[in-house]
C-alpha cells in the first residue's frame, strides 16, 4: 500500500501537463476578470450543502458497513471528513486507507473489510455519475447546446466515457460475485497461488477479509439500495455547482434553469470522473480541464469555464474539508503525518495508539 515514487512523479506530471494545459487555453487577463467579477455570496450556503452531501456520504456508508456492525452516523461522519481531506492531500488517493484504518481502529473492525466497503461506494459513486451522464448529454444534445463544441474532440470524450463504463461494470460484476458466489470466491482465491509461499497466506487473510466486506452485495435489491443511497450525494454536490454557477454568470450562456441543471449534472459527472485519472493530490488537473472542457463544448468562455473549474475544486471543494478534516485530527491529538503512515504499515494490525485515542472524536 506504500506509495512508489514513480506514481507519485507519475501523478504529479500529470497533473502540471493539465494546468498548463487549461492555462494555455485562457487569457490571464480574462481569467483574472471572471474572478474579481464573480458574486461570491452564494459560497457560504454552497459549501454547506457540500458538507450535507458528505452527511449523506456517511449514511450510505453505515449501510454498507452493516453485515459488520452498527455504526452511528454521528461516529462515521468525521471518519468521513477525515478520509475525504486526506484523500486531498496525500497522493494516489491514499485517503481511502486512512478512512479504513481510522475507521478500524475507532470500531474494531478489520481494515480490508472497511476497505472492500470503500471500494464499493466509488464503484458506486461512478455508476451514479454515469448516469447522471446519460440523463443530460442526449437532452443537451436534442437542444442544440453542443452545436459549439468545435474545439473538442468529440471522439476522445465518447473513448473516455467507454473505458469508464467497461471499467465500472467489470468492477461491479467481480465485486458482486466475491459478496454472493462462495464457488467464485474459492476460485478467486485459488488464483492467488501464483503468489510466492512467503507472503502467501497474509495476502490470502487480507482477500478472505475484503470479502467479507463485500456482503453487502448478495442481492439485486442491495444494488437498488445501495444506487438509491447515491443518488442525493451527488444531486447535493451537483446542487453546489449550480449555486456557483450563478455567482459566475454562468446560466447566462442558456435559455432556462432547468437547461442550466441539465449541464450541472452532466459537469458533475465528466468532472469527478476524471478524478479517477492518476494525479497529484486531490484531482488537481484532471478536475479542472475536464470541468472546463465541458462548459466550453456547450459554449462557455475558456477563460470563464478555467476560473470556473478552479474555483469550485480549490475553495469551495477542496479547501473546506481540508480545514475540517485537519481539525479533526487536531482534536485527536493526531498528524496526517501519523495516521497515513499507521495505515499503510499496520493496515492488519491494531494500533494501539489510535485504539485509545478513537473513543475522543465525535
Amino acid at each position: 500500500m506504500i506509495t512508489t515514487k514513480w506514481q507519485f512523479w507519475l501523478g504529479g506530471g500529470v497533473s502540471v501537463v493539465l494546468l498548463l494545459l487549461l492555462l494555455y487555453q485562457v487569457d490571464i487577463g480574462d481569467l483574472k476578470d471572471a474572478l474579481r467579477e464573480a458574486n461570491y455570496y452564494l459560497l457560504a450556503p454552497s459549501i454547506v450543502v457540500y458538507f450535507i452531501a458528505v452527511f449523506f456520504r456517511a449514511i450510505r456508508w453505515r449501510y454498507l458497513l452493516s453485515p459488520m456492525g452498527r455504526f452511528p452516523v454521528s461516529r462515521l461522519y468525521p471518519v468521513v471528513v477525515i478520509g475525504y481531506m486526506a484523500n486531498n492531500l496525500l497522493p494516489v488517493r491514499l485517503g481511502e486507507f486512512v478512512r479504513s484504518y481510522y475507521l478500524a481502529r475507532r470500531e474494531d473492525v478489520n481494515t480490508s473489510s472497511t476497505l472492500a466497503t470503500v471500494a464499493v461506494e466509488r464503484v458506486y459513486d461512478g455508476i451514479t455519475l454515469l448516469a447522471f451522464a446519460a440523463l443530460s448529454a442526449p437532452w443537451l444534445l436534442l437542444l442544440g447546446q453542443f452545436d459549439g463544441a468545435a474545439d473538442v474532440s468529440r471522439t476522445t470524450g465518447l473513448i473516455f466515457l467507454l473505458v469508464i463504463i467497461v471499467a465500472f461494470a467489470l468492477m461491479l460484476t467481480v465485486f458482486t460475485l466475491l459478496g454472493s458466489s462462495p464457488a467464485f470466491t474459492n476460485r478467486a482465491e485459488g488464483w492467488l497461488n501464483i503468489i510466492p509461499a512467503k507472503p502467501r497466506p497474509k495476502v490470502k487473510t487480507i482477500f478472505r477479509t475484503f470479502v467479507t466486506g463485500l456482503a453487502v452485495l448478495n442481492s439485486p435489491s442491495k444494488h437498488l439500495s445501495l444506487f438509491l443511497y447515491s443518488l442525493p450525494v451527488w444531486l447535493l454536490e451537483g446542487s453546489m455547482y449550480f449555486m456557483l454557477a450563478y455567482s459566475f454568470g454562468i446560466n447566462k450562456y442558456f435559455d432556462s434553469a432547468p437547461v442550466l441543471l441539465l449541464v450541472v449534472l452532466l459537469l458533475t459527472a465528466t468532472s469527478n470522473l476524471a478524478t479517477s485519472i492518476p494525479s497529484a493530490i486531490g484531482g488537481i488537473g484532471p478536475f479542472e480541464i475536464v470541468a472546463q472542457q465541458t462548459l466550453m463544448s456547450l459554449g462557455v468562455g475558456a477563460s470563464l469555464a478555467g476560473a470556473y473549474s478552479g474555483f469550485v475544486h480549490l475553495v469551495a471543494l477542496w479547501l473546506p474539508v481540508n480545514i475540517a478534516g485537519l481539525v479533526l485530527l487536531w482534536k485527536n491529538n493526531l498528524s496526517l503525518r501519523e495516521i497515513s503512515t499507521a495505515s499503510r504499515s499496520n493496515s492488519l494490525t491494531a494500533e494501539p495508539k489510535l485504539a485509545e485515542e478513537d473513543n475522543r472524536c465525535e
